[in-house]
């Protein structure tokens, strides 16, 4: 029998993640699972917990109960300590966007989602994405996207608007991103751009929006990289020019519409390793989170970890 630890952060999903925990103690006395629980407190804590947990190895597997930002730290935690063997993951998903539980084949209902942790029989190797920043020497993973310009312009005015916690606490939490979305479309500079990937080196000058994906989601469930799968050893690289206002407009309605690939203004680049440098300081989303504004060096390579859950 598997000795599980659950891994809970009870401010996901503004409160979502306690309820969701409420329910799934229920359960797993019902399952007779062998268990321990603990609980995240501030960001960060959730890194550092795994941390501990990895070198230690007394469980066979961290079981990560929150949002996207949650399962990020704990993974990165685990993966920057493991040397050799690594701990084995599973997720269920109670934060807000859920974009890795889509992108991968997890149910967004705690009870399914629990019951594939429970349910399966081998581990399964997953795709992450590794970082390293060339200038500041910043690395680490991401599991969704990393994204530079517009979507991490609105990832920086959203978290650090007022309203944040009372919309989303009422399930209104997409109209605060549509809001900051229209906002930042009017505000958002262009940037030049060197990229280094599949084909070559390209060099564009007026960069609006460069996100690089792990899986086909972003935003709470909007598809940007159709074609990028979880399980695949690639990243997807989604690039748009700010040709003019008309031309933009039409671009970000279609990447709202979940169509920005087919646009003619998306550049699509997709690799085992990329890299590119930014002309200047810009904001950045890091599986939505801020690592902060720079002017980004990046360079982005694919490495595996294993996950312990059937997908649906």
């Amino acid at each position: 029998m598997k000795k599980y630890l659950f891994l809970i952060n009870p401010a996901a999903g503004s409160g979502k993640a306690a309820n969701v925990w409420r329910m799934l103690q229920t359960l797993l006395a019902k399952e007779n699972v062998d268990y321990d629980f603990c609980f995240s407190k501030h960001p960060g804590h959730p890194r550092a917990i795994a941390r501990v947990t990895g070198k230690h190895r007394k469980y066979d597997c961290l079981v990560v109960v929150g949002g996207d930002g949650t399962l990020h730290e704990a993974i990165d935690g685990l993966y920057q300590q493991a040397k050799h063997e690594k701990l084995m993951v599973a997720y269920i998903p109670a934060g807000t966007g859920n974009d890795f539980a889509r992108g991968y084949g997890i149910s967004t209902d705690p009870q399914i989602a629990l019951q594939q942790v429970l349910k399966n029989d081998r581990p399964r190797e997953i795709n992450i994405g590794c970082f390293q920043e060339l200038t500041s020497g910043k690395h680490g993973i991401f599991l969704n996207n990393i994204g530079i310009g517009f979507d991490a312009a609105i990832v920086h005015a959203t978290n650090h608007s007022r309203l944040k916690s009372f919309l989303n606490h009422h399930h209104l939490g997409t109209l605060s991103y549509i809001a900051k979305a229209i906002r930042v479309f009017f505000t958002q500079p262009t940037f030049q751009t060197v990229i280094k990937g599949g084909t070559g080196v390209v060099t564009l000058s007026r960069t609006f929006l460069l996100i690089t994906s792990n899986h086909p989601y972003i935003g709470g469930g909007i598809v940007l990289a159709p074609d990028a799968q979880i399980n695949h050893h690639e990243l997807e690289l989604v690039v748009v020019e700010k040709i003019n206002w008309w031309s933009l407009l039409a671009a970000m309605l279609m990447f709202a519409s979940g169509r920005l690939i087919y646009s003619r203004q998306a550049r699509v680049i997709r690799a085992r390793k990329l890299e590119y440098q930014i002309s200047s300081s810009q904001d950045c989303q890091l599986d939505g989170e801020e690592p902060g504004k720079l002017p980004y060096h990046l360079r982005l390579t694919c490495d595996s970890y294993p996950f312990w859950e059937k997908t649906l």
